[in-house]
């Protein structure tokens, strides 16, 4: 029992070390979508009330959810989750 609690722990650590911040979603936006990714959070940015840089993030330790919009002209939309270091899109319309 011990030697389980112990490797999920290890997990946790592991996953909260690994978790991405906002210039790695920027960079996998970059990588993933070219010119038309880059520009779209510069759109974001731009129709943000405040300071906002476009692209937000909910931190919960482990793992992080990216989102644009939400505080100004923009409906919030979520992009995608963060995961030890890797990103998943979130599919918004059901499709592929």
């Amino acid at each position: 029992m011990k030697f389980i609690l112990f490797l999920l722990f290890s997990l946790i650590i592991v996953l909260a070390l690994t978790n991405p911040n906002e210039a790695d979603f920027r960079s996998y936006m970059q990588q993933k979508h070219g010119i038309a990714g880059s520009l779209s959070l510069k759109v974001a940015a731009i129709f943000s009330a405040g300071t906002s840089t476009g692209v937000s993030r909910d931190n919960y330790i482990i793992c992080s959810r990216y989102y644009i919009g939400g505080d100004g002209i923009l409906p919030r939309t979520d992009l995608a989750w963060g995961v030890g270091g890797k990103f998943f899109d979130i599919d918004q319309d059901g499709k592929k």
